[in-house]
């Protein structure tokens, strides 16, 4: 869309240069003519470009990490599931270790369900670093969306 309001603007540029040129200012009794006003179109138009190759060079850096956005995005789920696989193995160990006091309790369950229960696990590195991880995973993932509006508002991309 901004790609389309940057070609009209430098069309009706041209177009009004061109009137300014053809119609010169000669009379000086008429207070406004075509010059005055395709001398003011040509101004106007001049800014609209200006702010339309402004916010271009704005979003086109947007766009171009949507590559990024996905490895950085299997990275961190990569990390979470080694993560995952530490949790398990401290539960279990957990578990296996207060095996009198957790009896009732079945090692089918979730790790992170288990870790929800008892606090001496949730204060665990492990799970902080999860957690966090799963922050940007969300948060990269609302960029990766954010995208496609951006894309739409420059060139009506999907």
């Amino acid at each position: 869309m901004l790609i389309c309001i940057l070609v009209l603007a430098i069309i009706v540029l041209i177009v009004f240069v061109k009137l300014s040129h053809k119609y010169n200012y000669k009379d000086s009794s008429i207070k406004f003519t075509i010059w005055d006003f395709s001398i003011g179109m040509s101004f106007l138009s001049g800014a609209i470009a200006l702010a339309m190759v402004i916010s271009i060079c704005c979003f086109i850096p947007m766009v171009a990490t949507e590559g990024v956005l996905d490895s950085e995005i299997a990275m961190y789920q990569e990390e979470n599931a080694k993560i995952e696989k530490d949790i398990d193995r401290i539960v279990k160990d957990y578990l296996e270790y207060n095996h009198d006091t957790f009896a009732d309790l079945k090692t089918e369950e979730s790790s992170i369900t288990l870790v929800k229960l008892f606090p001496e696990l949730k204060s665990n590195t492990l799970v902080q670093k999860q957690l966090t991880i799963n922050a940007k995973i969300k948060s990269l993932k609302k960029a990766k969306i954010n995208l496609s509006t951006i894309r739409w508002i420059l060139y009506f991309g999907k």
